[in-house]
């Protein structure tokens, strides 16, 4: 009686082991599947959204692209984590930072930066999500 049951023991691990160590295949339609790769590999990519900003500064003038070189590597080395834009609208070179997908957060990195940067504000753009 107790090999009997050990030999069923045995067969229900083996049967189990079988089954769990089994993957699954669906049988799609090629269009589906297309569609299915489109959609994982568009998600993978950054997209632009509307977004939050916060603008340090806007400068003109002879000396305004050497000035945004340096307050840009200035930003950069007091906040590492936060991503900063330079950009040249004639005739103002803009210097942008953040990613905010909300006012709240670009607000609260203001209040940060308002000692060092006075002036600086929060604009609406487009950012990389």
């Amino acid at each position: 009686m107790n090999v009997l049951r050990n030999i069923i023991v045995v067969l229900l691990l083996c049967l189990s082991a079988s089954v769990f160590g089994q993957s699954i295949h669906y049988d799609v339609e090629p269009g589906v599947r297309k569609i299915q790769e489109d959609y994982i590999s568009s998600w993978g990519k950054v997209r632009n959204v509307d977004g939050y900003r916060i603008q340090i500064m806007a400068i003109s003038g002879p000396s305004a692209r050497t000035r945004m070189e340096g307050a840009k590597a200035n930003i950069k080395a007091e906040y590492p984590s936060l991503p900063v834009y330079a950009t040249y609208q004639e005739p103002y070179f803009r210097i942008r930072v953040g990613n905010f997908t909300n006012r709240i957060d670009a607000y609260r990195m203001l209040q940060k930066i308002l000692p060092q940067y006075p002036s600086a504000y929060i604009i609406a753009d487009q950012i990389e999500y």
